[in-house]
């Protein structure tokens, strides 16, 4: 069941004096009784922002903003085609994320690219349904 769909914005210091405004879409789903599925995608005209250092930031900004326990949370990005190579798994639309917590942060993102119906799978969505 899903029980967040919206655009999300968020800043992050870049790496002068200037500030990133981002803006990614964020759902989350109710996937199991105890687990919730974080599912965003890139909005297609912010290149490059799925990288290691900015995805820790705002996982650990939506866990706290959204209340998560990032125990039971699965993260899973979806990626404009163009821009898949980003998620260093070439024509994937779809990784798993995966993560280390180190008090209370995200650290050390791995992706695993993932097939559409086993995105499909952990959030219990037909993801044709749901555009990017």
């Amino acid at each position: 069941m899903k029980t967040i769909d919206q655009i999300y914005r968020f800043q992050i210091p870049g790496h002068t004096s200037e500030v990133w405004k981002l803006q990614c879409r964020l759902r989350i789903f109710q996937s199991y009784a105890e687990v919730q599925t974080v599912l965003i995608a890139d909005m297609a005209f912010e290149i490059g922002w799925f990288n290691p250092s900015i995805v820790e930031k705002l996982v650990d900004q939506v866990v706290q903003v959204f209340d998560l326990d990032p125990s039971h949370l699965v993260w899973i990005e979806q990626y404009a085609s163009e821009f898949s190579a980003y998620a260093d798994a070439p024509s994937a639309d779809f990784s798993q994320v995966t993560f280390e917590w180190q008090d209370g942060k995200a650290t050390n993102p791995q992706w695993t690219a993932i097939a559409p119906e086993v995105a499909q799978k952990l959030i219990h969505e037909d993801l044709q349904l749901l555009p990017a």
